[in-house]
């Protein structure tokens, strides 16, 4: 069997929508792509065909409204994806609703969790609250979809092994990350596995290159990930503000 490799997803939106879909501001934009792009993306994935060295999953975190532009996208192109839903945020403005969330899976896609609240550090949390974050997600979808809820993804990246060991007291066996590898450990129960982060900028030639096992990208990805984590060590709980404040400084255009 090929070796996995995870690409990380947000938002899929059209020309100028950045606002309507998911958490809004020029931060979440970053990580938004055009629905263009991200057909491209498609494109250079199968176009990769035999050449592509790992089986790719493609993946869409907190549950925008834009995921049924994903499905489409991602039906045309042979291919179902995993959509990780913020379960507090269910039905809210710019997000999707329980008919929708049933309709993805009825379609074929995968339904995660993404968590209950996506507020705070889990690596940090007290216990109960990170148990529960899990527990109230995989139930509420669970009640939506019909059937157990086994996979999750990890808010904002902030994993440990105990992040882990409360997901799988949940029920939950498949468990991504953002760490960018595409080594897999098995936690508590739970398979643990890496993402690569896909951002607005990202042309298809990047995707096609981590499919096709390019060293570079992947070199570059896990430099630019070990920065973001020193950052987020060296600025503790100011590290958000600031990133923030970045992107509304440098990153204020729409998609391109």
């Amino acid at each position: 069997m090929a070796e996995l490799l995870a690409l990380c997803y947000h938002d899929i939106v059209p020309e100028g929508g950045a606002e309507e879909s998911g958490f809004r501001g020029p931060d979440a934009a970053t990580y938004k792509l055009s629905l263009v792009r991200f057909s491209e993306h498609l494109r250079a994935l199968n176009m990769s065909g035999e050449k592509n060295r790992f089986r790719i999953l493609l993946t869409f975190d907190d549950g925008g409204s834009s995921a049924s532009n994903a499905a489409d996208e991602l039906e045309r192109a042979g291919h179902r994806g995993y959509f990780f839903i913020t379960t507090g945020l269910i039905g809210r403005p710019g997000f999707l609703n329980a008919p929708q969330i049933a309709d993805l899976h009825a379609r074929g896609h995968i339904i995660g969790s993404h968590g209950a609240s996506h507020r705070g550090r889990m690596n940090r949390m007290p216990e109960e609250a990170l148990v529960r974050e899990w527990s109230d997600s995989v139930r509420v979808l669970s009640s939506i979809v019909g059937s157990a809820i086994l996979t999750g993804s990890v808010p904002s990246g902030f994993y440990a092994p105990r992040v882990a060991r409360a997901a799988a007291a949940a029920g939950i066996r498949q468990l991504f990350t953002l760490l960018p590898t595409t080594r897999t450990v098995q936690t508590f129960g739970c398979e643990v596995l890496g993402r690569f982060t896909v951002r607005s900028w990202s042309p298809a030639s990047r995707v096609q290159a981590l499919a096709r096992g390019h060293l570079r990208p992947r070199v570059e990805e896990a430099l630019s990930w070990r920065f973001r984590e020193l950052l987020k060590t060296v600025g503790g709980s100011a590290y958000t503000g600031f990133r923030r404040a970045f992107f509304e400084r440098h990153f204020p255009a729409p998609l391109r």
